[in-house]
């Protein structure tokens, strides 16, 4: 009896062990998943290939001047330096200001500075800047793919929206025309930043680009021209335009995107 016993206790042990060895594989086998793969759009395929995306982030940093006019008056002009990917930018303010943007905060050396005006302007030109690269970021939904009119002819577009808390603004949206090269020719665009969605919605205005020049091989937007906006009727009333010039790529210099001295935080709110 006591063999018996033994026996079965042995075979209890090794089933024991053997069942533990089936429970291990099958929890590795469920921490090992495939990772999700964006689907690009085929509208932006086209967009990113004639802007020529894989040789813009093939570099690390890119600067430029940037003037703004709206009303007749100047608005913005300054020099911006950042990463080709968005994750650090430095604008230089022709009065002297630096505002930085190290990859989570947004400071500024100026004491008495227009704290949520740096926070859009160093956040929203770059956007404008290099918007055909932005397509596909972590976060955006593409939708409503159709013909709009755009000067004198129809022309495909395709609406851009973010999912939630992505950047300052998720509910920002716009509207992207490519023309038949695929250049990205202009963008309707609601700014919420600082008033909300339904506000926002109320007056939404455009960005047209043109001249086109190339810097190293890769196409830009060196002029632009702000309008007044409507889903039917497409490009209104000119309000603005902004100029782009000087356009540099260079190797990443760690100490231009310090933290300025004395620097004041630039809140989200």
């Amino acid at each position: 009896m006591k063999k018996i016993a033994l026996i079965s206790l042995l075979s209890l042990f090794v089933s024991c062990k053997e069942e533990v060895k089936k429970e291990e594989s099958t929890t590795e086998e469920i921490q090992i998943t495939e990772t999700e793969v964006k689907e690009v759009p085929e509208f932006t395929k086209g967009i990113e290939a004639t802007h020529k995306k894989a040789e813009f982030l093939a570099n690390d940093v890119i600067s430029y001047d940037l003037m703004v006019n709206f009303g007749g008056k100047e608005y913005l002009a300054g020099k911006f330096t950042q990463t080709v990917d968005g994750t650090l930018i430095r604008m230089e303010r022709a009065d002297g200001e630096v505002v930085l943007y190290d990859g989570k905060e947004v400071y500024t050396n100026k004491a008495d500075a227009n704290l949520k005006g740096d926070r859009f302007d160093i956040f929203t030109w770059p956007y404008f800047v290099t918007l055909p690269y932005k397509l596909n970021d972590n976060g955006t939904i593409w939708s409503d793919f159709q013909d709009l009119p755009f000067y004198g002819e129809n022309v495909a577009t395709g609406k851009l929206t973010f999912e939630a808390n992505i950047g300052d603004a998720p509910d920002d949206w716009y509207y992207i025309y490519k023309d038949a090269q695929n250049h990205l020719v202009g963008a309707a665009y609601i700014v919420s930043f600082g008033k909300g969605k339904e506000a926002a919605e109320k007056e939404p205005h455009a960005v047209k680009y043109t001249t086109f020049l190339e810097t190293n091989g890769i196409p830009f937007a060196t002029e632009w021209t702000y309008h007044m906006w409507t889903l039917e009727t497409g490009f209104g009333d000119e309000i603005g335009k902004a100029k782009v010039a000087n356009i540099v790529f260079s190797k990443k210099n760690e100490a231009l995107f310090e933290k300025p001295e004395n620097a004041t935080l630039v809140p989200l709110k």
